[in-house]
């Protein structure tokens, strides 16, 4: 028994370390508003899509009303060997929408590769006239200022990589409010790395970087992992170009919005395809996912021990509680920046009701209640 709350002391400590710098990260950096309208790159925006018939019309239309110069920006669609009525129907948008400059590339069997989504991206790429790639999944929307505020933040900072925010929407149960809550802090970790130039996490649903710079650095070459089109290419960047080059955008007309994961069984599989990605991380991203799972199987297994041992319940309490008090304002302030406040109060209120603790927290400036 010591030697378990040994380690979960040491892990705690760590813990602490990471979170309360990826906090301070967070805090510090500075919400960007764009100075001005005059822009002058081309932007390609990749979409890769496999079975996405019901969704992708909606992404294209939130294209064809971003508020960003029709001229500089192309979109191309890459049909990634889907067996439902995707390419009929983005052929059919294009049809009737000759406003909007967007392109198909279809993959033929020939191009089947076991990097999948990383190959359907690479060959949009290879069709790309922009000087800055944007990739998004064809499931998810984008606001109207959307490339406007990308590109600002690129010509106002020269950097090689801008991970954008990402947020669940329509969330109408628990299951995916809880999700949606999980998913925020996520990014809000990502977040507060980069922010401190220790990137450790970004997502290809809200992606941009210099095709030049792509190119450079290998694109994704040598790459064995079916997913990861987006960590693993921001670890090649951060190799080659340093950490400084990569920047996380902070302004909420940047967000790229998607669904959260409908059942348990649909969660499970995403997490796993995430959980498979970790053999490839390099060291100071795979310290922080070591310590965080880590601590978190040493709670679990706290709790399971003291169904035997009801003694150490009291003290395994204290350690969810510590961490709770750890991981909340980093959590907070990035649910106020993603105005995800239902949420944040409706999840947190349910934990401490499970528990049978009333608290009645409120958030300076805010007006969470939990």
């Amino acid at each position: 028994m010591t030697i378990y709350f040994v380690f979960l002391i040491l892990s705690g400590v760590f813990y602490f370390i990471i979170i309360l710098s990826y906090t301070i990260g967070w805090f510090k950096l500075k919400s960007f508003l764009p100075t001005s309208d005059a822009f002058k790159t081309a932007l390609s925006v990749i979409i890769p899509a496999r079975n996405e018939e019901d969704n992708i019309i909606l992404l294209l239309e939130d294209l064809q009303k971003q508020d960003y110069p029709a001229n500089m920006f192309e979109v191309t669609v890459i049909d990634d060997h889907s067996t439902d009525d995707t390419l009929n129907v983005v052929r059919s948008f294009i049809e009737n929408n000759y406003d909007l400059n967007i392109k198909i590339v279809s993959l033929t069997s020939d191009n089947i590769s076991e990097t999948y989504k990383k190959n359907a991206i690479s060959k949009g790429i290879e069709t790309s006239k922009g000087e800055l790639i944007v990739t998004t999944d064809a499931d998810c929307r984008v606001r109207p200022e959307w490339l406007k505020t990308i590109t600002a933040f690129y010509e106002e900072n020269n950097c090689k990589m801008i991970i954008g925010p990402v947020a669940y929407h329509n969330e109408t149960t628990f299951f995916e409010k809880l999700q949606s809550l999980e998913f925020l802090s996520l990014i809000a970790v990502g977040a507060g790395a980069a922010a401190i130039q220790k990137p450790v996490m970004s997502n290809g649903a809200n992606l941009a970087y210099e095709k030049k710079a792509f190119e450079i650095a290998g694109g994704f070459t040598k790459d064995k992992f079916s997913s990861g089109d987006d960590v693993f290419l921001m670890m090649k960047f951060r190799k080659m170009f340093g950490s400084g080059s990569i920047a996380f955008l902070k302004n909420s007309n940047s967000f790229v919005y998607t669904k959260a994961k409908k059942s348990v069984k649909d969660f499970i599989n995403q997490r796993v395809r995430w959980a498979s990605k970790n053999k490839g991380f390099d060291l100071n991203i795979l310290f922080v996912s070591v310590t965080v799972y880590f601590l978190n199987l040493l709670l679990l297994t706290g709790l399971i021990i003291s169904l035997f041992h009801p003694e150490i319940f009291p003290l395994i309490a204290l350690a969810f509680g510590i961490k709770l008090i750890i991981d909340i304002p980093i959590l907070a302030g990035f649910v106020k920046f993603a105005k995800k406040n239902s949420s944040f109060t409706l999840c947190y209120s349910y934990i401490f009701d499970l528990s049978g603790v009333y608290c009645d927290f409120r958030c300076v400036g805010c007006s969470w209640e939990l």
